[in-house]
């Protein structure tokens, strides 16, 4: 009889999403707060495992079907490697753990894609032909998260003190910057900025910048544009790398909804004449971790048969 029952679940810095499937009907779609089981990062406790997979441990069979998860924070080899060594050492099915951004390509339908996520954090992922991953940025929000929501207030806020340094007066970015934090001018702006550097804190503001970009204030789109630009700029260079796919699937809160962004972020990809199309996410990432689990049809031996081996 062949697998009908698989799971996926995509862990994402602010919620965690899981989907079971059985012969081709979801019987569970459960979202939590991804701080409801994992305590610290990721892979800073030994019992994150254990809770994660409690959230499944009332479906009937779910504990050896295939197992895909998609997790914010495995960057590395050694991180994708111990996480799955502790996925396997508790779960009796086959498993497989892969960067949340490497859901999107499978979530989109695609079997070869780059993959770029726009949202709390940014990255781009790809694969060559031999299977070996590739990544562009991703190194958190004070230092490369292009286009994500707290690196778009940061660069808001520059180009607001940049104007202030050129002469210019305050337009409707300044002016909805400096409402938000109820100050009256760029310096008190630029110290309680300054003085909450958090990712929500900063995160927040990302509406602020495209509410100015759509009344018309030009610094406001040319930080919109020149994020897009920096992202697109990732993508090509995982293409010099030998990235495979010429589709580029798009996802993530600030990508998916803020036309603007899309619409600039597809122009430039385009604008690398690289012969790249890209395509907007309209389905849920963890669908991705189902359409990898569907691939491992053939059950690895459980863990209990290993140790009875």
């Amino acid at each position: 009889m062949g697998v009908s029952l698989f799971v996926g679940i995509d862990i994402g810095g602010t919620k965690t999403h899981v989907l079971v499937e059985e012969d081709n009907h979801v019987i569970l779609d459960r979202v939590l707060p991804t701080s409801a089981w994992q305590c610290g990062g990721l892979l800073d406790d030994d019992e994150n495992v254990t809770r994660l997979l409690a959230t499944i441990a009332d479906v009937a069979g779910a504990a050896s079907a295939p197992l895909v998860i998609g997790a914010h924070g495995l960057d590395s080899e050694w991180q994708t490697l111990e996480f799955q060594l502790s996925l396997t050492s508790r779960h009796l099915g086959p498993v497989r753990a892969v960067n949340d951004v490497e859901l999107l390509g499978p979530a989109g339908g695609f079997d070869d894609a780059i993959a770029v996520i726009v949202g709390t954090g940014s990255k781009v992922v790809a694969h060559t032909s031999e299977g070996a991953s590739l990544s562009a940025g991703g190194y958190g929000f004070l230092l490369s998260d292009p286009g994500s929501a707290a690196m778009l207030a940061r660069q808001a806020v520059r180009a607001v003190l940049n104007a202030r340094d050129a002469g210019l007066q305050p337009d409707a970015l300044a002016h909805g910057l400096m409402n938000h934090f109820g100050v009256d001018d760029e310096i008190a702006l630029s110290y309680a900025f300054t003085a909450n550097a958090r990712l929500t804190s900063w995160g927040a503001l990302a509406p602020i910048v495209f509410a100015a970009a759509d009344d018309g204030s030009t610094l406001a789109a040319k930080v919109v544009d020149d994020a897009a630009k920096e992202l697109a700029f990732g993508v090509g260079q995982v293409c010099e790398r030998g990235a495979v796919g010429a589709d580029v699937v798009c996802a993530g809160g600030v990508i998916s909804n803020q036309p603007r962004f899309y619409r600039a972020l597809a122009r430039q990809i385009d604008d690398l004449g690289l012969g790249l199309t890209a395509h907007l996410l309209t389905v849920a990432p963890v669908t991705g971790a189902l359409a990898l689990a569907r691939r491992m049809r053939t059950p690895a031996p459980s863990n209990e048969s290993r140790r009875n081996s």
